[in-house]
């Protein structure tokens, strides 16, 4: 569970036993083992709660069952640590074992164990009071020195003859809890990983890299070395008319000054080569104009030839209307004349029939 423990040079539990009472004894713990260790216990918290909670458990619930099983966790810690020659290793078994326990058959059926880990953390650490960060700490560090860690790797336990050789005795310990020195980093850690803390803290202050003669803090040196370092290799700003020397972002002033009539013959040059291409541009714009009245004449007379051409349809269509409606009235005349040559050809026919009666009356009377 520690990254920064180490066989302690102090007596045995047996040279312990047979010391006077009077001897005080120094206390200290590894700050990053029993971070750890604290760190290690919430989560088996979190997953016992994620195990025995369901879709439908409560915040107020599941912040109750936090509670509980913190409680249960110390107790079967504290139960099983009874015995000698426990370790740091057996206490992370104790703790996986534990949470191992919790996990029931329908755990993890209905929702994502993971994500339900994800939101119980943030819920217990909004919550602190189902199990206060304090106490998670109080307890990792009394299960380090008091039940697990026998073989001394996180914990001091030397015994002094008086309270002046155990003071100066736990100021040179080496799991004194100490800061860092670095201003502005929070960590906190024992007194033997100063050293390797210090030599990877991101707030050191160390030389600059480019060796611009300013120390700078490690975790913001690539900003620095790519921001406003004085050694930072920049480009010349007449790089683009063909300045190609090396220039260092502290020197560009002096570069410029002796490097100035380099420069205005460059920008002599870029002002011709543009003033030429400037002169084509403008002939070739001219060019592009007179087509374009051209084009706009071409258009002019498209547009007269359909104005021409719609008022001819226009035309049409009154002709084409006036047509119609004499068909019209032709077709209405030969309407009434079929029906006066119908009419007049039974008045014929009526005629004729009475003709006939008559040549049969003159018949008849001739031969009479």
């Amino acid at each position: 569970m520690s990254d920064d423990t180490s066989e302690s040079e102090l007596p045995s539990r047996a040279l312990e036993s047979t010391a006077p009472e009077s001897r005080l004894t120094c206390d200290h713990v590894c700050c990053s083992t029993s971070n750890n260790v604290a760190s290690a216990l919430f989560n088996a918290v979190v997953r016992a709660v994620v195990f025995q909670s369901s879709v439908l458990s409560s915040t107020s619930s599941k912040l109750k069952s936090a509670t509980e099983c913190a409680k249960e966790l110390e107790e079967a810690l504290v139960r099983g640590a009874k015995g000698s020659n426990r370790t740091l290793v057996d206490l992370s078994n104790a703790i996986n074992a534990w949470t191992a326990g919790k996990k029931g058959l329908m755990s993890g059926v209905f929702s994502s164990t993971e994500d339900g880990v994800a939101a119980t953390t943030t819920l217990l650490l909004d919550n602190d009071d189902a199990w206060p960060e304090a106490e998670r700490h109080k307890l990792a560090i009394r299960l380090v020195r008091d039940y697990y860690d026998t073989d001394f790797q996180a914990h001091c336990r030397k015994s002094c003859v008086d309270e002046d050789a155990l003071f100066e005795h736990k100021m040179s310990c080496k799991f004194l809890p100490v800061s860092c020195p670095n201003e502005g980093c929070p960590a906190s850690f024992s007194k033997h990983s100063q050293e390797k803390h210090d030599n990877r803290c991101s707030y050191k202050l160390i030389d600059c890299r480019l060796e611009c003669g300013r120390q700078i803090a490690r975790g913001e040196m690539e900003a620095h070395a790519a921001g406003d370092c004085a050694m930072r290799e920049v480009e010349c700003p007449y790089a683009e008319l063909g300045c190609q020397h090396p220039v260092r972002l502290g020197k560009m002033s002096e570069h410029l000054f002796e490097n100035a009539e380099n420069h205005l013959r460059m920008l002599y040059t870029a002002e011709t080569k543009v003033s030429t291409r400037v002169s084509a541009l403008e002939r070739w714009a001219q060019a592009v104009v007179d087509d374009d009245e051209h084009r706009r004449e071409g258009l002019r007379a498209i547009d007269t030839a359909l104005l021409t051409l719609e008022t001819k349809h226009a035309e049409l269509d009154k002709s084409h209307v006036g047509s119609k409606s004499h068909i019209t009235k032709l077709e209405s005349r030969v309407k009434d004349l079929e029906a006066t040559v119908k009419k007049q050809s039974a008045e014929l026919a009526s005629f004729r029939k009475t003709v006939d009666g008559l040549r049969q009356s003159f018949a008849q009377i001739a031969k009479q």
